[in-house]
């Protein structure tokens, strides 16, 4: 019995090891809705965890409806990959066969989120120019990780 119950509790501690709480989720958004505005630029913004599932989600005001989706996918692939999506834009270059690949989104605006060192999941930026995306996306997690 005590073993079991050792092995539940190590398991929850590894659990809570890459959870990104809905907390960290709400201040990374606003850190890249705020970054957004200052640029005039409207945003969607997702943010899943390291499983992919959706933590978070805005859409700012006046945001195409086709970014929605589009913040998610970006979300979802730089989770997925552990690497930016900017990434997918430069080996494409080389390996179109790259745009076959499930959860792959080569177009910028996804970039993993790291948490004191360990992969807790990605953000998803869409609404402006894809590189704008990408810029919005860095400039949050730049602000979470300075306040941290």
């Amino acid at each position: 019995m005590k073993f079991v119950l050792v092995t539940c509790l190590l398991w929850t501690g590894l659990a809570w090891a890459n959870a990104l709480p809905l907390s960290v989720a709400k201040k990374l958004a606003e850190h890249a809705a705020s970054f957004a505005a200052e640029k005039s630029w409207t945003v969607s913004v997702a943010i899943v965890n390291a499983e992919g599932n959706l933590v978070y989600f805005q859409r700012g005001d006046g945001t195409y409806v086709g970014s929605i989706e589009s913040a998610q996918q970006k979300a979802l692939s730089a989770n997925a990959f552990r690497r930016p999506t900017s990434a997918f834009v430069e080996a494409i270059r080389t390996k179109p066969g790259l745009m076959t690949g499930k959860n792959i989104v080569a177009i910028e605006g996804g970039v993993p989120v790291v948490l004191n060192g360990v992969h807790v999941g990605a953000i998803g930026v869409s609404g402006a120019k894809a590189v704008e995306d990408e810029e919005v996306a860095n400039a949050a997690l730049k602000k979470l990780q300075a306040k941290n």
